[in-house]
């Protein structure tokens, strides 16, 4: 059980997670219990909801809405930082693409400053570290839940970090429970479809898609890396804290990186 802060609390003594999460969202918080290590705990926040719901079939206005400000996570981080976290994941990605690269490290050093100093992770700066862990060539294809406007920003920031998204699929879901109503089927054969434009990896930002387990078992069926969000989000949550515990239920990520 090495690596990790050294806290004095009772469950989390080797660290305390702040975990962000949208009203809405059902998936991240028991993915994120699932990735959790024996002596970390999760300290969970749920922010204010959008409108962004309320748009949907909308794309002018949907698109509005992805420059929603950040004060709604700012909101979350005080209501979990006066539990004293060693770091904070934002358990929602959209967001985080915007800007490309320059506009999620400015985001990230925000939201830090307003925490005190506690870093926060980003999903989108995770993507970029765990595809250079695993040595991922530049061609790779994604899965969103987003309808276009979404994915725009999900191509613009991967192309800033030097990878080319040869194919995406939008699942276009009518909103964030839907999302994570998604029917497992949905998410095999589109996975299936990615891996047939011959790939260096399938990346899936969103992290109101339950995709953890099932990202770790399609890499076996496609032979190609699959990342999941929220196990992208929270190998390099760990990573950071110094944490360095692997395992084989979630993929090449957790297992050997």
């Amino acid at each position: 059980m090495a690596g990790g802060i050294r806290n004095e609390d009772g469950l989390g003594p080797r660290a305390k997670v702040g975990v962000l999460v949208p009203a809405t969202n059902t998936i991240a918080q028991p993915e994120y219990e699932a990735l959790r290590p024996l002596g970390v705990t999760n300290h969970v926040a749920r922010m204010a909801p959008s409108d962004r719901g309320k748009a949907i079939g909308d794309l002018d206005a949907y698109r509005k809405s992805l420059e929603r400000g950040p004060e709604h996570i700012k909101q979350a981080i005080d209501q979990v930082v006066p539990c004293e976290p060693n770091i904070i994941v934002l358990g929602h990605s959209i967001d985080t693409f915007r800007g490309g690269q320059a506009g999620a490290r400015a985001m990230g050093e925000d939201l830090t400053a307003h925490a005190k100093g506690v870093p926060v992770v980003l999903p989108s700066e995770a993507f970029v570290s765990a595809l250079k862990a695993i040595g991922a060539g530049p061609k790779i294809a994604a899965l969103t839940p987003y309808f276009p406007p979404g994915d725009e920003q999900v191509l613009s920031f991967f192309e800033d970090a030097g990878y080319s998204i040869t194919r995406l699929i939008g699942l276009k879901c009518p909103g964030p429970l839907a999302i994570a109503a998604t029917p497992e089927r949905v998410v095999i054969d589109a996975l299936r479809e990615l891996a047939a434009e011959k790939v260096d990896a399938i990346i899936q930002p969103g992290t109101n898609l339950a995709t953890s387990k099932l990202a770790a078992l399609a890499e076996r069926w496609l032979g190609i890396p699959v990342l999941a969000c929220n196990t992208v989000v929270y190998w390099r949550t760990i990573r950071d804290l110094g944490i360095r515990d692997q395992c084989d239920d979630f993929g090449v990520l957790l297992r050997d990186h």
